[in-house]
This record gives structure tokens, sequence and C-alpha cells, in this order.
């Protein structure tokens, strides 16, 4: 009996952190659909960086 109540327990824990997850992926992708230009400019300036570091690594 306390196995099958371990499980269930353990089932609603997996539920809950999944759920909280998905909520907080849902949060970002709202804040994006809000501020399209603001992750635009964040996103740009990000693969400027990485691309200039990646030049910098192979000439080097």
């Amino acid at each position: 009996m306390i196995t099958l109540f371990r499980m269930v327990r353990l089932w609603q824990l997996r539920t809950k952190w999944k759920l909280a997850i998905w909520q907080f992926i849902d949060r970002q992708a709202m804040e994006l659909i809000k501020n399209p230009e603001e992750f635009e400019k964040k996103f740009m300036d990000s693969l400027a960086k990485l691309i200039h570091e990646s030049n910098n690594k192979a000439g080097a």
C-alpha cells in the first residue's frame, strides 16, 4: 500500500512540475509576442557576438 501511495504521489509531483514548466514557457512566449522588436534586438546582438567570437578563435 505504501508503494502505491508513493507511486501516486510521484505522479502528482511529476505532473505539477510539467505544468509549471509549460506555464513558464507560455509566459515567455507571450512576452515575446508582446515585444518582438526587443527579442529581435537581443537575438541579433547575441548572434553577432557568437559569430565575432568564433571568427576570433578560428583566426588565432
